[in-house]
């Protein structure tokens, strides 16, 4: 009896070991993933309106002219950029003011008073182009053409949460003529070797920057009389100068 006791315990422990490990090691088959939820993904930005639709829906001023490809890609810049140079052309003192830094108020001021107005209606087309600048500034370049002649002026875009002020950049009289391909690249190009030269004795930078600032008719150009200067129809976008670029489409001579 004793016997038949020890047996039947030994076979029911056995069973027992048997089950239990059977058990486990089930579980640890079937044991759960964890369940990685996804994220939700952001909705995608809206894509900017193109510079055609803006042109129409805006009546901006027909004599503007921008490629698509040209333009920058955000919505708020393109839009700040087609009312700014649409002020300039209607002469907008208001809307412009409202977009200009203060230094260029005060030369807009000065501009309108010298009759910016008759100037403005002379102009045929206003070509623009946009890039950065090489510290990452945005910058806009407009080329002015009045009949046969064209004048250069470059902006940088300062964006401030929804509102951009244009800052007029130094451009001499004659860089239209120094411009091709990528006219904002080749502007700073410009404006590094005016630097490298400002470095050379005196007489060598004498000759190179009098080159530089001799005007068509061979005059030499001052302070003044560079777009974005204190005063008269050459201060901030005011075009006149030498034949310069191709119509849209064309190259930069």
């Amino acid at each position: 009896m004793n016997q038949s006791k020890i047996v039947l315990t030994a076979t029911a422990c056995s069973v027992f070991t048997l089950f239990v490990g059977g058990c486990g090691s089930e579980e640890e088959k079937k044991a759960p993933v964890a369940v990685v939820q996804e994220r939700p993904k952001a909705p995608p930005k809206p894509k900017a309106k193109s510079i055609e639709k803006l042109v129409s829906s805006m009546s901006i001023d027909p004599r503007i002219y921008i490629e698509e490809k040209e333009a920058p890609r955000s919505e708020q810049q393109r839009i700040a950029i087609l009312t700014f140079f649409d002020a300039m052309l209607r002469v907008d003192a208001t809307a412009l003011k409202s977009m200009l830094s203060a230094k260029d108020q005060l030369a807009l001021d000065t501009m309108v008073d010298d009759g910016l107005s008759s100037f403005v209606d002379d102009v045929s087309l206003v070509m623009l182009q946009t890039g950065n600048s090489p510290d990452g500034r945005t910058c806009v370049m407009a080329i002015y053409e009045i009949d046969l002649d064209y004048q250069v002026q470059l902006w940088y875009l300062d964006e401030t949460g929804n509102s951009i002020t244009f800052v007029a950049v130094e451009t001499p009289p004659r860089l239209v003529n120094k411009l091709s391909g990528n006219w904002i690249e080749n502007y700073f190009e410009w404006k590094k070797k005016q630097a490298e030269i400002a470095l050379q004795p005196d007489e060598e930078t004498s000759y190179a920057l009098a080159e530089e600032l001799t005007s068509s008719d061979g005059s030499v150009g001052t302070d003044e009389s560079r777009p974005g200067g204190p005063s008269g129809p050459s201060g901030p976008g005011g075009p006149s100068g030498p034949r310069g670029p191709n119509r849209p489409g064309g190259s930069i001579d």
